[in-house]
């Protein structure tokens, strides 16, 4: 810390661009773009995922307020599904009923590191050609159960948040994780 301030590196610069590749390096990810929050993250990968007014985002009826904020903010619209009754995540199950030709995004929130199906979410966001954006801003370094891969990874963006009460924070801050360049430079 004493470092960064003293290089003035206090909120872009090489400091940024070395915890972003080890941030890489440890979710196993291409690409990380860092944020002043959470929220900004989701909100961001939103914009480059075209979500605008009138678009319907399917969300879970369980989460913290800052998920449905980042993309009502754009104008979308949130379609709320009833949480599994076996942990605090959105149910798979009645995600395919709520579907609209206005549907444009799936956000899965991984609530306190509890994972939540991806392959079910992924097969159905392919079948309706629906982007999919994680919020695994409550769980930085949980894994999915039996695998090797970490909350937030496995869909076109993975939205984390830094803040004081996150198993690591910087104080403020967040980060996007994605997986192909176009994105990254979108982002």
């Amino acid at each position: 810390i004493n470092n960064a301030i003293n290089n003035k590196n206090i909120s872009q610069g090489i400091v940024t661009d070395e915890f972003e590749k080890e941030l890489a390096k440890i979710l196993n990810v291409p690409y990380i773009v860092c944020t002043t929050n959470g929220t900004v993250a989701l909100t961001l990968s939103f914009l480059a995922s075209g979500i605008g007014p009138g678009d319907e985002v399917i969300i879970p009826n369980r989460t913290y307020v800052a998920s449905a904020n980042s993309f009502m903010i754009l104008g979308a619209v949130p379609i709320l599904i009833d949480s599994r009754k076996d942990r605090p995540n959105i149910n798979e199950d009645l995600i395919e009923n709520k579907i609209t030709s206005r549907t444009k995004a799936i956000l899965p929130v991984h609530l306190n590191g509890n994972a939540v199906d991806m392959d079910k979410i992924n097969i159905i966001a392919k079948k309706h050609k629906l982007v999919v954006i994680e919020d695994a801003c409550p769980s930085f370094m949980s894994k999915f159960p039996n695998q090797n891969n970490f909350l937030g990874t496995r869909s076109r963006f993975g939205c984390f948040s830094l803040g004081v009460v996150k198993l690591i924070t910087t104080g403020q801050g967040g980060f996007v994780a994605c997986h192909n360049k176009e994105d990254y430079n979108i982002l």
